[in-house]
């Protein structure tokens, strides 16, 4: 009947330091065991009634947090769509594709909307240097989304894109930064059927020469 009591004021009532300092060592002790606080018997009064009061404080918080997590909802949440920056970036997926994504900010979103140009999306290329593109080709952004994905020339070595608005007049509205193609073996490139290499023994014992021929019949290009 003690432990209900007690129970039932701190429903009622929260807990704080002047009501408990009312309790005795035995009513502290039955307020312990409702938060499963082991208490020696030796144990000072004072260092029982500090545990309950963090403890409280602790309950307390979390039923705060509680309350408003459930007073949100999917309707009063928005995600930010735009970061209202122009800009585009890139990554490999893999050697053979580039994943290309983009954001207008808002005044050049209204301008294309307003011209009705279409986005082009310029990829360099490069064979040799990081600085200097000798290979250009412009694919069509898509409307739908602001990512694409873009099948990467054979043989290239370095890769840029740029965001660009196909007016009268082609504007390059933003550029990403360039990125490096990881390049195979050459001799694997242009394995040829037929070809015979002379492998040292050391390098048969790994079995290359069977290698070889499956890499050929199952991943030669179709073309």
């Amino acid at each position: 009947l003690f432990y209900w009591i007690i129970f039932f004021v701190m429903a009622e009532d929260k807990i704080s330091r002047s009501y408990l300092e009312t309790l005795s060592f035995p009513a502290l002790t039955e307020l312990a065991d409702r938060y499963d606080i082991d208490v020696p018997e030796d144990l000072d009064r004072r260092f029982l009634i500090e545990e309950l009061l963090e403890l409280e404080e602790e309950s307390r918080s979390a039923e705060d947090n509680m309350a408003v997590s459930s007073g949100m909802n999917a309707d009063t949440v928005e995600l930010i769509k735009n970061y209202n920056e122009t800009q585009v970036a890139c990554v490999l997926r893999n050697p053979a594709w580039l994943f290309v994504f983009w954001n207008l900010n808002d005044s050049d979103s209204l301008a294309i909307r307003k011209s009705g140009t279409p986005l082009m999306l310029r990829v360099c290329c490069s064979s040799a240097a990081a600085d200097s593109f000798d290979e250009f080709f412009e694919v069509k952004a898509s409307e739908e989304t602001q990512e694409q994905y873009i099948l990467i020339p054979a043989g290239k070595r370095f890769i840029k894109v740029e965001l660009v608005c196909a007016g009268t007049t082609k504007k390059i509205m933003a550029y990403s930064s360039v990125t490096e193609i990881p390049q195979g073996s050459d001799f694997v490139r242009d394995l040829n059927p037929g070809l015979v290499e002379d492998f040292p023994e050391i390098q048969r014992l790994s079995g290359i020469d069977r290698i070889l021929s499956d890499q050929y019949r199952n991943h030669r290009h179709s073309f």
